[in-house]
């Protein structure tokens, strides 16, 4: 069980890799200037099973760690 959060994180990568960006990509495919941070933004946690469940979370949250976001759409 200790290589399960690793695995999720190594999937979820691959999945943001292959998917890219699209055309409402509010920075752009290139992201923001270097140096630049890039815009800032919160979501709801809706993983029911995150310490974080229901609460908005950002990835200023997060910083100095290392992190993956991925966005799901359905249509």
């Amino acid at each position: 069980m200790k290589n399960k959060p690793v695995k999720l994180l190594l999937a979820l990568l691959l999945v943001a890799a292959a998917g890219g960006c699209g055309d409402d990509d509010p920075v752009g495919p290139g992201g923001p200037p270097a140096g630049e941070p890039a815009p800032d933004f919160a979501l709801p946690d809706v993983n029911p099973t995150s310490g974080t469940y229901q609460q908005q979370v950002s990835p200023r949250d997060h910083l100095e760690k290392v992190s993956a976001w991925y966005f799901g759409h359905a249509t």
